[in-house]
């Protein structure tokens, strides 16, 4: 692993003083320089344990002052991107998708237009992934999809609800054998996950998912893509439509809650 100091920390100075002034972005406040950080850390591929340089030379580059620099690093550090060691320096932590997509976690869980932006790019990859799916599954699969779908129920808590219904959509992604469309559904995922989660109780939500996926399963076993597409856009369009109310509505957020 590189530790860059001295040389190497101007070097990578350097380069998120040109990032901002590439990307035109304004490293006058924190959430900005924020950015900046994460775009160099992306750009120069550093790893976890990587070492940033110390905040004079940051603040020198992106000419901004230290507590502004000082700032931005702790509120990565609070992400779970860097990591402050007393008397050492700041380093990268493990980069997974996960902790960079924190910011857009933020969005997400608290615009209605964010979490509808997200349901655009989930309906698109889930839909396309049905779609194939109906072309290649076996009578196999269509069991295994019916026992996953089964593990889904009012007796059990949102979270074992939600970790059910990702087996079950996985179980589809990977019928559609693409790894690259899995690693990116993964990832759309992740975003709408924690909000999704913390949905509350009490609503129809468990009862017409399970009813949708018994939809999505019947289209994928008649070996129709247009009919297993429809079947999957239509539970889509219901997850976006209890996203956006549960944005709007704060009481209708709840921890552990049922599953979209």
């Amino acid at each position: 692993m590189t530790k860059p100091t001295g040389d190497a920390g101007h070097v990578l100075g350097s380069v998120a003083g040109r990032i901002g002034a590439a990307t035109g972005q304004r490293s006058a406040n924190t959430k900005a320089t924020a950015d900046i950080l994460l775009t160099m850390i992306e750009t120069l591929g550093l790893q976890a344990g990587d070492r940033l340089p110390v905040e004079r030379e940051l603040a020198a580059q992106l000419k901004v002052s230290r507590s502004t620099v000082r700032e931005a690093i702790r509120a990565l550090t609070s992400m779970g991107v860097l990591s402050a060691r007393q008397g050492s320096g700041t380093y990268v932590t493990e980069l997974s998708a996960e902790r960079l997509a924190t910011p857009l976690l933020y969005a997400v869980e608290r615009n209605a237009s964010s979490a509808s932006a997200l349901m655009d790019v989930r309906g698109m990859l889930e839909v396309g992934a049905t779609e194939l799916a109906a072309t290649r599954a076996t009578k196999a699969d269509i069991k295994r999809l019916h026992r996953l779908a089964a593990a889904i129920h009012a007796d059990q808590d949102g979270v074992r609800n939600l970790a059910a219904d990702r087996k079950f959509h996985h179980a589809i992604h990977e019928l559609a054998d693409n790894e690259l469309l899995i690693e990116l559904i993964e990832s759309v995922w992740h975003l709408g996950s924690t909000l999704r989660q913390r949905i509350m109780a009490g609503t129809d939500v468990l009862e017409r998912t399970m009813s949708a996926h018994e939809l999505i399963i019947t289209g994928i076993e008649s070996g129709d893509p247009v009919l297993a597409g429809a079947a999957m856009r239509a539970h889509i369009e219901d997850i976006r439509g209890w996203l956006e109310e549960a944005i709007k509505s704060p009481n209708a957020l709840a921890n552990g809650q049922s599953n979209p």
